[in-house]
């Protein structure tokens, strides 16, 4: 029963620090109103060069229930130019179709539903107030972004607002447009040293990325910074203090669009006034690249980001993860329990983790002709899921290969997206993530992460753990159908003779464990010779599978069904019934074949000669004893055909007595 409303976020490549702070925003608030966030997102970014990997991430979206929603967000700004807005266009589509809750967009726009906005003008003016009144710069040059985005507007109004608040002029030659990325500001970079661009006394540039493309490039080509000019960026990513030299920039108050994302929503969903506040964040951070910073305090100063990665400090998430050996785990996987135990084992490697489903499509692990082409590049997801791992780390679970079987190869409707979601009564809102499974462009299925709502937002480490995962599905789905196609008959799918073999032991420990006999039948197709050479080897190949088909329809779970030869064939088992049990079986594929010839209205019959032994076995010699018996009975039953000459006989006297 549904408890608590439902906001979804729409979002891509998690890990940048503009969505990341953005989410935060998101929990914040989201905790204050007992609200549950559901997060559906990509690893990659939207422009991620592999189209084809990328259309294995972007599925994720494909499982958005809309109707469970009581309030939709999306962060467009991540999707947004790129690819001629293919994602962008994709989703509006998929929204303005199906959404029937409030809708707010932040940062930009996406279609004609409300936005809400970072409040860059006045943050950009402030930034800019700093390179004027400490570094009384004058000429300065402002690396806009992209000309005509909403973010790059927005910024250049505050740049022009402090200008003209100084007195100063700001020519058109001044203000210059291109990506918001590295490859901008280095593209101004060697224009500077080409000549082709004057110096100024700073560049203020509306993104870190683009300012230190400039400052790095510029270093390169012999210049110096901030003697021969002044940089600054904005947004305050992680490179920033983490550069050297490290670049003067400014904490946007993105955590607050987020805070008031949540209040949009919820005053549209309750339709009342929400009394609730936002926070203040954005503030300027000095580096070295503007003169207010030096080496002493580089590190200092790095500190105060709070973007030292911790990486071998350990009892950090990150410490645990390049430790724990979860890929090694996970390559040494024998069979897909183990994969699947493997992967379970290892949940406890994402920080803050309550619970971990990993839900996949219905017959995944297939590999042939015929699935390859379903699955790869198929877009959404089947009607229903399998859980095939589960983990909750709230609860005490079994240990051991069965541990994950709590919720293990269960099936839900894929309409209700996670079969917890509405479960139970939490005491506190939680934030659940729904990453996609897939290898390249082929999907396998979609992973969901609980989180606690003050530690939701995604790590370097889960989606890297993630990756792994991934990579082991494919390489376990991979082997496990190689070894299948090396024990099994490619026209018929039965087991070869080396199945077979393989499959020994079990019929041997079910027959002890049982105290029965085991049981042998010896098939062989009458006339394939005549119905090649008269019909030709297609309808002589049609023969054998019909025939195949007849004798694996009456194989029990536990039999091992075999194709030998060309048109010989195996039944093997543990025989709880007796021989008359075993010969019914014979029976059924008499009656089976009769069918299909009735039904096929073909100029042959399809018939067989049959032999049967039923005896104790100890070991396979033994099982290898009792085929050769019930083979000398089929050929003895094929010699009473021959004789007859007939296409429909009755059983006759198969066991040999």
């Amino acid at each position: 029963m549904k408890k608590r409303k439902l906001i979804g976020v729409i979002t891509t490549d998690p890990e940048n620090i503009y969505q990341t702070t953005v989410m935060k925003g998101i929990f914040a608030k989201a905790d204050e109103l007992d609200y549950d966030i559901v997060v559906f997102t990509t690893f990659v970014k939207a422009n991620h060069p592999d189209k084809e990997y990328l259309l294995g991430e972007t599925n994720i979206f494909n499982v958005i229930n809309f109707d469970l929603l009581d309030g939709l967000i999306v962060l467009t700004i991540g999707f947004k130019y790129t690819y001629d807005n293919m994602l962008y266009d994709r989703l509006l589509n998929m929204v303005d179709e199906k959404c029937k809750c409030p809708v707010v967009s932040i940062d930009e726009s996406f279609g004609n539903y409300e936005m809400v906005s970072t409040n860059d003008e006045k943050e950009f003016e402030k930034i800019t107030d700093h390179v004027i009144e400490v570094h009384n710069c004058k000429n300065i040059y402002l690396l806009a972004g992209a000309e005509g985005t909403y973010t790059s507007q927005v910024r250049e109004r505050g740049f022009r607002n402090s200008m003209a608040a100084h007195g100063l002029e700001v020519p058109d030659k001044n203000i210059i447009y291109g990506e918001f990325w590295y490859t901008f500001g280095e593209r101004v970079a060697r224009q500077l040293a080409d000549g082709e661009l004057e110096k100024p006394d700073a560049f203020i540039a509306a993104s870190d990325y683009i300012a230190l493309g400039l400052v790095n490039d510029a270093i390169r080509y012999g210049m110096k910074i901030p003697e021969d000019f002044i940089v600054t960026g904005y947004d305050c990513v992680l490179e920033a203090k983490a550069n050297i030299p490290s670049l003067t920039s400014y904490v946007p108050p993105i955590f607050e669009a987020g805070e008031k994302a949540v209040i949009n929503l919820a005053k549209r969903i309750e339709n009342r006034p929400i009394n609730s506040k936002v926070s203040s964040t954005g503030c300027l951070k000095c580096g070295m690249t503007c003169g207010c910073s030096s080496n002493n305090i580089a590190l200092r100063e790095r500190e105060d980001y709070g973007y030292i990665l911790p990486y071998n400090q350990p009892g950090t998430d990150m410490y645990r993860f390049t430790n724990g050996y979860m890929a090694e785990f996970l390559t040494a996987s024998k069979t897909m329990d183990d994969c699947m135990y493997n992967i379970m084992a290892n949940v406890y490697l994402i920080d803050d983790c309550y619970e971990y489903f990993l839900c996949m499509c219905p017959g995944w692990e297939e590999f042939d002709a015929d699935s390859e082409s379903e699955n790869m590049g198929e877009i959404g997801y089947p009607e229903q899921m399998k859980v095939c791992v589960y983990r909750c780390t709230e609860e005490i679970i079994q240990e051991g290969p069965s541990a994950y079987n709590a919720y293990t190869n269960s099936y839900f409707d894929t309409s209700v997206m996670h079969p917890r979601l509405f479960e139970g009564e939490r005491e506190k809102p939680a934030v659940f993530h729904f990453v996609p499974v897939h290898f390249n462009g082929r999907r396998m299925g979609y992973a969901v992460t609980r989180f606690p709502m003050k530690n939701a937002t995604i790590s370097s480490v889960y989606r890297n753990w993630s990756r792994y995962v991934n990579n082991a599905l494919e390489m376990i789905r991979v082997r496990n159908q190689l070894f299948l196609k090396s024990i099994r008959d490619p026209m018929t799918g039965l087991f070869n003779r080396a199945g077979m073999k393989a499959n020994f032991r079990e019929v041997l420990r079910k027959s002890k464990k049982k105290e029965s006999d085991v049981f042998v039948v010896a098939i062989d197709m009458n006339n394939l010779k005549y119905i090649n050479d008269t019909f030709g080897h297609n309808e002589g190949d049609k023969a054998i599978k019909a025939l195949a088909i007849c004798v694996y329809s009456v194989c029990g779970n536990d039999d091992i069904c075999v194709r030998t030869g060309g048109d010989e064939f195996l039944i093997i088992g543990e025989c709880s019934y007796g021989e008359d049990y075993v010969k019914k079986r014979v029976e059924k594929i008499v009656q089976k074949l009769n069918s299909y010839n009735e039904k096929s209205k073909s100029s042959y019959d399809v018939t067989a000669s049959y032999g049967i032994c039923c005896s104790d076995a100890e070991d396979e010699d033994d099982i290898e004893q009792m085929i050769e018996v019930a083979d000398e009975r089929m050929y003895a039953d094929k010699a009473v055909y021959k004789s007859t000459m007939s296409g429909k006989i009755p059983i006759r006297d198969i066991y040999g007595t």
